[in-house]
């Protein structure tokens, strides 16, 4: 599950969309592209969907798609083009560095929406980090990595994750220890460092916007949790690779390496 903005005026877009997702994803509405990077600054979000009808026809919906794309590279973005859109505005889009384009009628949303933000998303970080440890786990371990990230998102607790992985709280963590992994209260901030790490690096972003999105209450408790867990400032972590490198730690921590790359 992933949380995402849709920019669109059309309610009955948005919930379009909603019923597509099936559940799978959360997702909030913006009317306006201020608002759509004051949620992607504010909220967790990993992925937009762009009304392309509500975007204005000129240079301008270019301008402010160019802005999103190359001040918040990590946000996975996808258009929902109508079948009567204008196609040099769709042009104007591509040149713009849209990724993902969802050429749809409304109508087709319930149908293919879901699995078309979900190939936006497989570059995202709870699908990189699952790819990295599945096949050095059972599924109810790789399922709780992959909810501890998805916790981020939803706001989940500890027990909401073991509820999703279909265990108790204590049994769940035991199981975790016993395959390397940390207890699960420790694997949620793991979550939130692995998301810190794709976040920062952003040129649009700031420390202290990353520790909104992560639900401090501060710049400085962000801070603390990234030196205390990985020894480094928000600036050490961008310099050192940003996300791939808190993957490298976390992997090391847990003893998820390949035979080779452990013996060197």
């Amino acid at each position: 599950m992933a949380q995402l903005a849709v920019l669109t005026g059309d309610g009955a877009l948005l919930e379009s969309m909603r019923r597509g997702m099936r559940g799978r994803h959360l997702l909030v509405g913006a009317r306006s592209w201020e608002r759509l990077e004051r949620l992607i600054l504010e909220r967790p979000l990993t992925g937009v969907l762009l009304d392309h009808h509500d975007m204005g026809a000129g240079n301008g919906s270019a301008a402010s798609l160019r802005y999103i794309r190359t001040s918040f590279p990590s946000v996975a973005v996808v258009a929902v083009a109508r079948a009567w859109s204008d196609p040099l505005a769709l042009f104007r889009m591509g040149r713009a560095g849209l990724g993902d384009l969802l050429l749809l009628p409304i109508d087709d949303l319930v149908r293919d929406a879901n699995r078309t933000v979900g190939r936006a998303l497989r570059h995202g970080t709870g699908a990189l980090v699952t790819r990295a440890v599945s096949p050095y786990l059972p599924a109810a371990e790789t399922c709780a990595v992959r909810y501890a990230l998805e916790a981020v998102e939803r706001g989940w607790t500890t027990e909401k994750v073991a509820a999703r992985v279909g265990l108790s709280r204590p049994y769940l963590s035991e199981r975790l220890k016993s395959f390397g992994l940390p207890p699960l209260g420790h694997l949620l901030l793991w979550g939130r460092l692995l998301h810190a790490g794709a976040w920062l690096p952003d040129p649009g972003r700031s420390a202290e916007s990353v520790s909104r999105q992560l639900g401090y209450s501060s710049g400085a408790a962000f801070r603390r949790l990234l030196r205390n867990h990985v020894g480094v400032t928000p600036t050490e972590l961008i310099r050192r690779g940003g996300r791939k490198w808190v993957l490298d730690r976390f992997l090391d921590v847990c003893g998820l390496r390949p035979a080779d790359r452990t013996a060197a």
